[in-house]
């Protein structure tokens, strides 16, 4: 069974972690290896999407951040809070070959009321509807 929702989850935890240790491409792979023996229970259609969407974010974060930047108003990339930038760049980055816009920014939303600040998701939610084709 491919647990979507959980995928999503470990997603942001291992982007978040890359982005606090400010690690490039090169670098993270030893990085996300120890994630995925921490995250026992999951099954390889979960892992290879979560790897396709890490990596996708890894090898395109220029492109990405580009886009979230332009998209903000009177504020900077930088200083949003790491788990809101990182919510967007996955958006993003599943975007590339999930066309299924609604429910990616839904779950998007679902886990920013989990993990971030309480109305950070609406400006999660702009940007996102914004940016994603």
């Amino acid at each position: 069974m491919f647990r979507i929702k959980y995928s999503r989850e470990i997603i942001l935890k291992i982007l978040y972690q890359l982005d606090l240790l400010k690690c490039e491409a090169i670098q993270s792979d030893p990085l996300i290896e120890e994630y995925f023996k921490s995250f026992k229970r999951v099954n390889p259609d979960e892992e290879n999407f979560i790897r396709r969407v890490v990596q996708i974010v890894l090898d395109d974060k220029a492109r990405i951040d580009a886009l979230i930047a332009s998209n903000l108003i009177d504020w900077k990339l930088e200083r949003l809070a790491p788990i809101d930038r990182n919510l967007m760049r996955m958006g993003i980055a599943e975007a590339t070959f999930n066309s299924e816009k609604p429910i990616i920014i839904d779950d998007i939303i679902r886990i920013s009321k989990k993990y971030s600040e309480c109305d950070s998701y609406k400006l999660i939610n702009a940007i996102l509807d914004k940016v994603i084709p």
